[in-house]
């Protein structure tokens, strides 16, 4: 099995400046997929030949999955607790939310680059997030500006869907 390695410095560069971006619209693939898949990390691994910051696959601290309803709401998993729970879909002007309210608490993740293309068709496949748990309740309406307030003590990670434009075996019409 491959392990796979985000070098923190890439991570860092594509958070302080939208990376090839257009706004939420970059992320549109991640919004339409039945699922997305993130890793998140409490702290940088370091490159001990360089000193780069990196995130390794497989050594994340917590595993979010999300499954999608419709367009504006999710479901949520998470290693952190037991159940699912619903997922607000927040289009900020920059990034992307996905807003859990619970006990109180936000729990948000803000994905904010394409840190990786599908060589073929384009596409962004691996995404840039962060996830910050808060009691910021401008989060519902300056997404952003929370986001860039609170992103220095966010724990680092990142996204990717699967199956996008794949029709489920259950859905194909029968002849």
């Amino acid at each position: 099995m491959t392990k796979r390695v985000l070098c923190g410095a890439a991570l860092a560069l594509a958070a302080g400046a939208q990376a090839q971006g257009t706004g939420p619209s970059q992320f549109e693939n991640l919004v339409r997929s039945p699922f997305v898949h993130c890793a998140f990390y409490k702290q940088y691994e370091i490159d001990p030949r360089t000193g780069d910051r990196l995130l390794i696959e497989g050594k994340s601290d917590s595993l979010t999955h999300y499954q999608r309803l419709n367009a504006e709401q999710m479901r949520s998993i998470d290693t952190r607790r037991a159940g699912a729970v619903d997922v607000q879909v927040v289009r900020g002007r920059k990034y992307l939310h996905l807003i859990e309210y619970s006990a109180s608490m936000y729990v948000v993740t803000t994905i904010y680059a394409c840190l990786e293309r599908d060589e073929r068709t384009g596409s962004c496949i691996n995404y840039g997030a962060v996830n910050a748990r808060h009691f910021d309740a401008r989060v519902w309406r300056e997404p952003d500006r929370v986001y860039e307030e609170l992103k220095a003590h966010a724990e680092p990670g990142f996204c990717d869907h699967s199956f996008i434009n794949v029709q489920e075996a259950a859905h194909v019409p029968r002849k």
